[in-house]
């Protein structure tokens, strides 16, 4: 177990404030206050910018913090595993993902688990891509699921599973009937893409770079599934994963690959940190996810 110091840093490190630490504590404001500035002591440091909104962590701060949260997680780990030699205790799974696992996938793979394993407990945090990556390399989450152009070298990757790009529209539109669309297709459509912070619109980008284009959205979103209700009985066309439209059958949708190479240079990618042997549940469930991913259909190869 960690330190008591170190969970009362922690909890201030959450709440923002040596109060609100005290009350989810359920300890005295002066308690906490006491081991804070005995762990700076000690360390020889200041580890809050003390400011009129609240407590906010000095660059000294965030290193321990990144510290203390992966020794939390391993004492988790730890303990859960003596607990299981005896009576089996409750497991959480600690889990981060971009947006588009979680509208669909990750949930439905989490009920489906549950079911088979009704101890498994779940916390999930749906972040951008950076912050998926961080939230695993400070011990905050276990394991993340992000899609990726490049695979990340700072922590490791427990699968790689090819993810490419579809077009994705009603099944009456023009374009639904073709093995394959490029990007000059979409020239004089109404197009929903993802902003400039999504793989999708990079990968949207070069293709029109390469191919000499210039293509502006008619409707562009950080969420993936924000415009998908539009689509049926439209001329829309959606840039958007597999996992994103999965179960979209009763929309009447249809996604078809792009022949432009650029739309399959997409990956999913699942981390957890380098040198951390997960708790076994956890492992349990990120096997039950990467026999799920392995199945999702892949677009097939196509010449532009």
């Amino acid at each position: 177990m960690i330190s008591l110091g170190l969970r009362y840093f922690l909890e201030v490190a959450r709440c923002g404030s040596i109060a609100g630490a005290a009350a989810a504590q359920h300890v005295a404001a002066s308690a906490v206050s006491r081991q804070i500035s005995k762990l700076e002591d000690g360390l020889g440091v200041v580890l809050f910018e003390r400011q009129a909104r609240g407590m906010e962590l000095s660059e000294a701060g965030l290193q321990l913090a990144a510290y203390a949260n992966a020794a939390a997680l391993e004492a988790e780990r730890v303990t859960t595993e003596i607990r299981q030699r005896g009576q089996l205790g409750d497991v959480t799974i600690r889990l981060a993902c971009t947006e588009g696992f979680a509208h669909r996938f990750l949930p439905m793979s989490m009920a489906d688990f549950k079911r088979i394993r009704p101890e498994a407990r779940f916390h999930l945090r749906v972040e951008r891509p950076e912050e998926v990556s961080r939230q695993v390399l400070e011990g905050l989450s276990q394991m993340a699921l992000r899609y990726t152009t490049a695979q990340d070298d700072r922590l490791k990757t427990e699968l790689l599973v090819r993810a490419p790009v579809y077009a994705v529209m009603c099944r009456m539109h023009p374009l639904a009937g073709r093995r394959s669309v490029g990007m000059r297709d979409l020239a004089k459509v109404p197009l929903s893409v993802g902003d400039h912070g999504t793989t999708v619109r990079q990968l949207f980008d070069a293709a029109c770079a390469n191919a000499g284009l210039h293509i502006e959205p008619a409707y562009v979103s950080n969420h993936s599934a924000a415009f998908l209700p539009m689509l049926p009985g439209s001329s829309i066309v959606a840039l958007s994963g597999y996992l994103t439209v999965m179960g979209q059958e009763e929309a009447r949708l249809v996604a078809v690959p792009f022949s432009n190479p650029e739309m399959r240079q997409r990956s999913i990618q699942v981390l957890t940190l380098q040198g951390r042997t997960l708790p076994p549940l956890a492992r349990e469930f990120l096997e039950f996810m990467a026999a799920r991913l392995t199945m999702a259909p892949k677009a097939p190869e196509t010449e532009e």
